[in-house]
């Protein structure tokens, strides 16, 4: 994978392409470059509620609830 940029362009594309574009007026810049210009995602902290667990699941698909609950505990916090 290379980075290239064109003007406010950059992107992150194979060895192959990268080569061919920089023919056509791309150049390389860093990683870091593309980096610090891809946007941001921003989890924001919620109340998350859980997902009932009903009486009739299998034990299997009870324990996939629980942990899917854990985990969405987890990552509010």
């Amino acid at each position: 994978m290379k980075t290239i940029k064109k003007g406010d362009q950059i992107q992150r594309i194979d060895d192959k392409t990268a080569e061919f574009m920089v023919n056509q007026g791309w150049e390389y810049c860093s990683k870091s470059e593309y980096k610090s210009k891809k946007p941001k995602v921003v989890k924001t902290k919620e109340n998350v509620d859980e997902i009932e667990i009903s009486p009739n699941l299998s034990e299997k698909k009870k324990r996939k609830l629980r942990k899917e609950n854990k985990k969405m505990k987890y990552e509010s916090k």
